[in-house]
C-alpha cells in the first residue's frame, strides 16, 4: 500500500495551518517544539513573501537596511523570507502526528488545523536540475523558492558584444 517514490517509501505529510499569520517569535517557538520530535524528515515554512525593504526605512532614505532574521529549522539556520502562515512537515510514522498536535497546543495561543496530504514535492523535476545545477538530493526536492532568481544557471546570458562578433 506504500508506493515507492524515487527509490524510497512515500512518507506522510502534515500541514499545520494556524488561524493567523505567525510573527517570528511564535514561529520559532513552534519550530523549537517541532525540532524536539523524532521522526520528522523535512519541514517547510510557507506564507506571503516579506518585502525586501522596511517601509519606515524607505521613508528615512535607507535602502537595503532590513535586518535579516533567521529561524532554526531542524538544526539549520534559515533566513526568514516569508511571514509564516503554514508549516508543512514530512514524517516517517503516523504516530508522530499526535506529538505534532501537542507541540502546536504548547506553542500556538490560538486555534489551528492539522491536515494530512501531499504538500511537498517528492520527485525531482527539470526545474530542480536547472536551479540547482544538476545537484539535487532527495531531501532538497521541492525545498526552494520557485520565484527566487537562480544563483547559477546551466546557460549564461550572452553578452551583446559576443552576438555582434558572430554577425
Amino acid at each position: 500500500m506504500v508506493a515507492p517514490v524515487a527509490g524510497k517509501n512515500r512518507l506522510m505529510q502534515i500541514e499545520i495551518f494556524p488561524d493567523r499569520l505567525l510573527n517570528i517569535e511564535t514561529a520559532q517557538a513552534l519550530l523549537t517544539e517541532l525540532n524536539k520530535i523524532g521522526g520528522i524528515t523535512r519541514m517547510v515554512v510557507y506564507g506571503p513573501r516579506l518585502p525586501k525593504d522596511d517601509p519606515e526605512d524607505l521613508l528615512d532614505g535607507k535602502f537595503d537596511a532590513r535586518e535579516k532574521k533567521y529561524l532554526d529549522i531542524m538544526g539549520e539556520k534559515v533566513e526568514l523570507t516569508v511571514q509564516v502562515g503554514r508549516i508543512f512537515v514530512e514524517i516517517e510514522d503516523p504516530g508522530v502526528k499526535e506529538n505534532i498536535t501537542e507541540a502546536c497546543r504548547k506553542a500556538l495561543p490560538f486555534p489551528f488545523e492539522i491536515n494530512e496530504g501531499l504538500y511537498i514535492r517528492t520527485q525531482k523535476t527539470l526545474t530542480d536540475y536547472v536551479r540547482k545545477g544538476g545537484k539535487v538530493d532527495d531531501i532538497s526536492v521541492g525545498m526552494f523558492d520557485p520565484r527566487a532568481k537562480p544563483k547559477s544557471s546551466c546557460c549564461s546570458p550572452k553578452s551583446d558584444d559576443s552576438e555582434e562578433k558572430r554577425r
